[in-house]
C-alpha cells in the first residue's frame, strides 16, 4: 500500500511533514454532503491504516467521490472532515482537514486491539 497520505502537502520552500501511522482494519462509511448540508450519499469502505494527518481506505473502484467528504469510523460518533489526495483503483488516500486528537487515535487503537483478541 502507498504511504502518500502520510506526507502533508507543503508549500514551496517548506518541508513535508511525516506522521506515524498505525495499521488498523476497521469498517467505516464515507458521507458525501449535498446541498444545505444534508447527507446526500453514504458509501461503505474499510480503513486500512491511519495517522493523525490522514488515512488509507479501501473502497469500490467504481465509486466516484468529490474532493471533500466526511469519514465515520464504526464504533465512533465523530464525523471526520477529509480531502481526497490519492486514488489508485480501490485504494483511496485521504488527508484530514484537522489533525486528529491523540486521545481519539488512542481509543481507536485500543478498540481495534480488543476486537482482534476475540
Amino acid at each position: 500500500m502507498s504511504m502518500v497520505m502520510h506526507l502533508a502537502e507543503a508549500k514551496p520552500g517548506q518541508l513535508t511533514t511525516r506522521y506515524k501511522h498505525y495499521y488498523i482494519e476497521r469498517p467505516c462509511r464515507i458521507l458525501v454532503i449535498g446541498e444545505h448540508l444534508k447527507t446526500k450519499t453514504t458509501y461503505r469502505c474499510l480503513l486500512r491504516h491511519i495517522s493523525i494527518g490522514g488515512a488509507m481506505l479501501d473502497i469500490n473502484a467504481a465509486v466516484m467521490l468529490p474532493k471533500n467528504f466526511f469519514l465515520e469510523i464504526e464504533g465512533f460518533r465523530e464525523e471526520i472532515g477529509c480531502s481526497q489526495v490519492h486514488r489508485y483503483g480501490s485504494e483511496l488516500g485521504v488527508r484530514f482537514n484537522m489533525q486528529l486528537a491523540s486521545e481519539f487515535l488512542s481509543r481507536l487503537i485500543r478498540l481495534d486491539f480488543k476486537s482482534g483478541l476475540l
